[in-house]
Parts: structure tokens; sequence; C-alpha cells
């Protein structure tokens, strides 16, 4: 069997990992970590347009990108939004201060709903790493699609689909989530 390394099989696994930790965290702590990646998402494109603005043409900036090894300013803008949105979603998934509870549905129903929202989390932290990796700014519209990612799509479907859809993966939790709390009985906070 010839296995070949490829950007398709590091999504799959990538998604796999992701589904697999979400089922082993339970349905709440999986609608914590999709919670916790809308935040991240928007505090990593945030933090990276000030890094940009504020520090893009500083001697210490153009060091940090000369030691990790990227060759612009913005690669390194880049850079440091996925990062930063990967340590905050580590960092909510782990240390969120906020609770989740949902209904204890159980048998097939909630099966399938623990599955779907997985699925969804995988979804949501995939593409927001290929968004980000694009260089285009959620919050600040516009930019140029980088080098990196052009290749990346060129060289996978799957990555291609995954920045073409990313839209329905960022909107899906948002939707199941409102339709799961319209479904449910009023909760009131004591």
């Amino acid at each position: 069997m010839d296995l070949q390394l490829s950007w398709d099989l590091f999504i799959v696994v990538f998604f796999v990992i992701v589904v697999a930790y979400s089922l082993i965290i339970g349905r709440d702590n999986t609608i914590k970590v999709i919670l916790g990646t809308y935040v991240a998402i928007v505090c990593a494109d945030a933090i990276g347009g000030l890094f940009a603005h504020y520090m893009g043409g500083t001697m210490m900036f153009l060091q940090f990108a000369k030691e990790a090894s990227l060759e612009s300013v913005d690669e390194a803008v880049i850079f440091s939004k996925v990062l930063i949105f990967l340590l905050m979603v580590i960092l909510f998934a782990v240390r969120g201060a906020f609770a989740v509870c949902t209904s204890n549905t159980r048998g097939i129903v909630g099966l399938v709903a623990h599955l779907f929202y997985a699925f969804c989390s995988a979804g949501l932290i995939v593409s927001s790493v290929l968004v980000l990796v694009s260089g285009v700014s959620l919050l600040g519209g516009g930019g140029v699609v980088s080098e990196a990612l052009s290749q990346l799509t060129a060289e996978s479907y799957l990555a291609l689909n995954l920045v073409y859809y990313s839209n329905f993966f960022f909107a899906i939790p948002a939707i199941a989530f409102l339709l799961h709390g319209l479904q449910g009985p009023e909760v009131v906070a004591e």
C-alpha cells in the first residue's frame, strides 16, 4: 500500500481528531468549544490587525518574522493570527469562563445531536484556520488572498471546498444552537 502525504489527508486526520476529541469531552463541552471558537476567530483577527497596524514595520516584528522563517510582514501577521486563534481555542476549551447546560437528551437522538455538534466543531475550527491563512480579514474586510492559501487550494480539493463553503461552517453551529434552544424548555437563571 502506497500512502502519499497530502493536504487532504492532513485535513481529514485533523478533522477526525477534533471529532473524536468532541465525542470524548461530551456535548456540552463541545458546544463550549464552538462558542470559544467564535470568540477566538474574531479576537485573533482583531489582534492580528492591531499587530499589522501598530507593529508591522517595527524592528521587533521584523525580527519575529525573520526568526519564524517568514518572508514578509503579511506572512508574520497571518502566522500570529493562526497562533493566537489556536491558543485561544485551547484555552477556551480548557478554562473558558462560561458554562453550557443542554437538556439531557439520551438515546439515539442525543447521539446524533452530539455527532452533529462534533462535526460542526471540527468544520468550524478547520474553516477558521483556512480563513485566517487566507489573509483576508473578517473584521476589516478586504485583504489579499495569500500565496500559501492559493497554493494549498490548488493542491487540495478538500481545502478548496472548506474555504469556498466556510460561510456554512460559520453559520450552521449558530443556527443549530438557536433551533436547539427553541425546542427545549426555557431556562431561568437562579
